[in-house]
């Protein structure tokens, strides 16, 4: 059953039922290789430095390496992974953090989710616009308090033109 549900991460429905094939080392194989080459994509089109795209990549073609006719994988291959995630979090060998991992949505994907959440996907309008009055409620309140709008901005880390905008912005 993990080995479907890890394929299925991603691939998807084309990793449907595929937990029969686990026992058996060349099918089993073949899927990891699809995954490596998957992740190796992956891996060239993130947007990091040389440096730590090469060595993702490094790592990933290793434990493709390491996978060709291994009939039972052995550990070598569990470390090399656990590099790989080590070096995702952006750890070095010298066991410093050199990168720092940043997610984002494109609007797709945040339409995606709502989907998967069960959630109406036109509701994104009207959060943005709660965010927008919970900014202003802040900046309010900061005012009470005696701030002034260059304060505030240091406050909300953002320009004090946007703290005048959110201050005298109707429909609140």
């Amino acid at each position: 059953m993990q080995f479907e549900s890890t394929m299925r991460l991603l691939f998807g429905e084309k990793a449907y039922q595929i937990a029969g094939t686990e026992a058996n080392p060349k099918h089993r194989r073949e899927w990891l290789q699809k995954a490596l080459r998957e992740l190796l994509r992956l891996a060239n089109s993130l947007d990091t430095t040389p440096r730590h795209k090469k060595m993702l990549m490094l790592e990933l073609e290793a434990v493709s390496k390491a996978l060709k006719g291994a009939a039972d994988p052995s550990w070598d291959i569990v470390y090399r992974l656990f590099r790989l995630s080590m070096r995702l979090f952006g750890f070095d060998y010298t066991g410093a953090r050199c990168h720092t991992p940043a997610y984002w949505q494109t609007p797709d994907q945040r339409h995606t989710v709502r989907i998967f959440e069960n959630t109406d996907p036109s509701c994104v309008h009207q959060e943005e616009m709660d965010a927008i009055s919970i900014r202003q409620g802040v900046v309010e309140h900061l005012r009470r308090k005696g701030l002034d709008d260059f304060k505030i901005s240091l406050v909300l880390n953002a320009s004090e033109y946007a703290v005048k905008k959110l201050r005298e912005r109707p429909g609140r």
